[in-house]
């Protein structure tokens, strides 16, 4: 493992503290669970933003085939007899 020296603000640095005092653990182990975490996170938020952009794409493409298909429907059924006329 490599060290790094950080900067927190006594307030932020004191309840870190506290939670590992709390769960038994040391700072650093605190620190480190955060850190991955945080990152899980970022990576999550970064797969669901790909894929809402997918879906975003697929319901254009859905949409574009749509309306082309309309005009086809209406011309395939002219003449076609229909149960309410």
């Amino acid at each position: 493992m490599e060290r790094v020296m950080l900067t927190l603000p006594a307030d932020l640095l004191q309840a870190v503290d506290t939670a590992a005092r709390r769960l038994g653990q040391k700072r650093s182990q605190v620190v480190r669970q955060l850190l991955q975490d945080w990152l899980e996170r970022q990576r999550q938020q970064e797969f669901e933003a790909l894929l809402a952009e997918g879906y975003q794409a697929m319901a254009r493409e859905a949409a574009g085939i749509t309306s082309e298909s309309v005009p086809l429907q209406a011309t395939a059924a002219e003449g076609v007899w229909r149960w309410d006329e």
